[in-house]
C-alpha cells in the first residue's frame, strides 16, 4: 500500500470510526499478531481508572525520563493533535512518523485474521502506539486505558506494573451502574504477578483488593499500604505533598500540575516508581523530585494567561468536577467570572452542570465543540438553573465569553478535553491543530 500523507492518515483513521466502538480483545490481538507482537517486547505501567490516570500517565512518564530512561507514553484523547497520543521521550511523534505507523497498522490490517471483524479507531491507535514504542526501543511504555479496562484494546498487554486511579460514575452504559461495578471492570488490568498500585476509595477498594488477589499481584492501596499530606500548600508557590511508600519517605515534594487533586496523583506515581525499581527499573529520589516539578500535562487546571485570564480544565463527569470544585472556587473568588461548559452527549453533564452551579459566575455560555458525541449546547443551557447564551462555534463563545468578563475578569472553560482542546487552539496554545477530516472520529 503507498505511503499517505498526514491529512490522508487522518482520513483513514476518522473512517475506522464508522466501525462503532467494540470492547474486546481479539480483535486487537489479531491486528497486533499481523505486526509481529509489538507488545511483548515492553515493559513498564498500564494505567486505569475514571478520572487522574493521564496526569498519572505524565507524571510517571517524566519520572522516568528523568531517572535516564527511554520512554514512550501512550495517552487518549487528545486536545489538538493526533500526534499527542503517542510520545517519545516526551515529545509528540512527528507527522512523518505518524504517516508510517499508520501505513504500518492498514497494511497489517490486510494480513490480519479478520474473524472478529476489522479494528475499530481506537484499536488502530494502540497498535500504532506499541509499534512506535517498540521502534523507538523504549526501555518503559507508560500507556493509558481507554475505555473500562478489562475489555479495553489497551489489557491485551501486561507491562508488569497496572495501576488503577480513582472510581467515580462515567460511562455507566459500558461499565455498569456503580462505582463498585466500574472498579471490577478497571481492576481487571491487573494480571498474574503483576505489582499494582490503586487511588481507589470507598467501595472500589475491596474489589481492586479481590482482582490483585486473584491474579496473585501485589498491590499497594492508598491511605493503607502509601499515603500522602499536603505540606505546604500556599497561593504564590507551588503545591508541595509529602508522601510515604514502604520504600521511602518524600518531603516538601513540589508539582509542576495545578489543583489539590495533583496531590494524590503524585502519591500514586511516587508508588508506581517504587514498583519500577522492584521490577529491574531503579528510580532515585532525586527523578521523583524533579519529575514531579517539572511534568507538565495541558488542559488539567491550566491557566492560559491573558487578560481576562483564561483557565481550562478537562473535568468531563461529576466526579471530576467535584475534586476540582475547591480550586475553581478559589479561582472565581472575588473575579467577574464567566462559565464556558461543553460536553459529551454520553457524559453526565447535568451532574456537572448542578455542581458548578454552586459557584458564582456572572455568566454562562454553553457551546459544543466538533466531536462527534458533543452534545447540543441548547441541550446543556435548558439543564442551567440560570439565565445563560448559546453560542457556536467554541471560538465564538469563547470570544464573546472574554469580553463579558472584562480584561480583569477570568474566563473558566470546562467540561470535554475536546471543547478544552478548541480553547486552546483558538489561544495559540498547544500543537498545530490537526487538518480537518470528512469524518469526525467517535473518539
Amino acid at each position: 500500500m503507498p505511503r499517505v500523507s498526514y491529512q490522508e492518515s487522518l482520513e483513514r483513521l476518522a473512517t475506522a470510526s464508522n466501525r462503532g466502538m467494540r470492547l474486546g480483545l481479539e480483535t486487537t490481538r489479531s491486528l497486533l499478531a499481523a505486526l509481529d507482537n509489538p507488545e511483548r517486547s515492553l515493559r513498564g505501567v498500564l494505567v486505569a481508572g475514571t478520572n487522574g490516570k493521564g496526569s498519572v500517565c505524565a507524571m510517571v512518564a517524566e519520572i522516568a525520563e528523568q531517572a535516564g530512561y527511554r520512554v514512550a507514553l501512550l495517552t487518549k484523547p487528545h486536545l489538538t493533535s493526533y500526534r499527542e497520543r503517542i510520545r517519545l521521550d516526551r515529545e509528540p511523534v512527528s507527522e512523518e512518523l505518524f504517516e508510517e505507523l499508520v501505513d504500518a497498522v492498514l497494511a497489517a490490517e490486510q494480513r490480519m485474521n479478520r474473524a472478529s471483524g476489522l479494528p475499530t479507531h481506537h484499536e488502530l491507535l494502540t497498535a500504532m502506539g506499541f509499534l512506535a514504542a517498540r521502534e523507538h526501543n523504549a526501555e518503559l511504555t507508560v500507556c493509558e486505558v481507554g475505555l473500562g479496562g478489562r475489555l479495553d484494546a489497551t489489557n491485551v498487554w501486561d507491562g508488569g506494573v497496572a495501576v488503577v486511579t480513582s472510581i467515580g460514575l462515567d460511562h455507566q452504559a459500558q461499565l455498569g451502574n456503580t462505582v463498585a461495578a466500574i472498579a471490577g471492570e478497571k481492576a481487571a488490568i491487573i494480571k498474574p504477578g503483576d505489582l499494582a498500585v490503586s487511588g481507589a476509595s470507598g467501595d472500589a477498594i475491596p474489589v481492586v483488593r479481590r482482582a490483585a488477589e486473584l491474579a496473585g499481584a501485589r498491590l499497594w492501596q492508598m491511605g493503607e499500604e502509601f499515603r500522602w499530606s499536603a505540606s505546604v500548600l500556599e497561593p504564590s508557590q507551588l503545591p508541595s505533598a509529602f508522601v510515604a511508600t514502604p520504600r521511602r519517605e518524600l518531603k516538601e515534594l513540589r508539582l509542576g500540575l495545578g489543583g489539590a487533586v495533583q496531590m494524590a496523583n503524585a502519591a500514586v506515581s511516587v508508588a508506581v516508581s517504587d514498583c519500577l525499581s522492584d521490577t529491574g527499573f531503579p528510580i532515585p529520589d532525586s527523578a521523583i523530585r524533579s519529575g514531579l516539578a517539572k511534568v507538565r500535562w495541558p488542559g488539567r487546571m491550566e491557566s492560559l494567561g491573558g487578560h481576562p485570564e483564561v483557565i481550562v480544565d478537562s473535568a468531563h463527569n461529576p466526579h471530576a468536577i467535584a475534586a476540582i470544585l475547591p480550586d475553581l472556587r478559589t479561582a472565581v473568588s472575588g473575579r467577574r467570572t464567566v462559565l464556558v461548559f461543553g460536553s459529551m452527549a454520553d457524559h453526565d453533564h447535568r451532574g456537572m452542570l448542578d455542581l458548578l452551579s454552586q459557584l458564582r459566575f456572572s455568566a454562562a455560555i454553553f457551546t459544543r465543540s466538533q466531536a462527534t458525541r458533543a452534545v447540543e449546547a441548547e441541550a446543556l443551557a435548558a439543564e442551567w438553573p440560570g439565565t445563560s447564551r448559546v453560542l457556536t462555534p467554541v471560538g465564538l463563545a469563547l470570544e464573546k465569553a472574554r469580553l463579558a468578563a472584562g480584561e480583569g475578569g477570568l474566563v473558566l472553560a470546562v467540561g470535554s478535553i475536546y471543547l478544552v482542546g478548541e480553547v486552546m487552539s483558538s489561544l495559540g496554545h498547544g500543537l498545530p491543530r490537526d487538518p480537518e477530516v470528512s469524518i469526525q472520529p467517535l473518539w
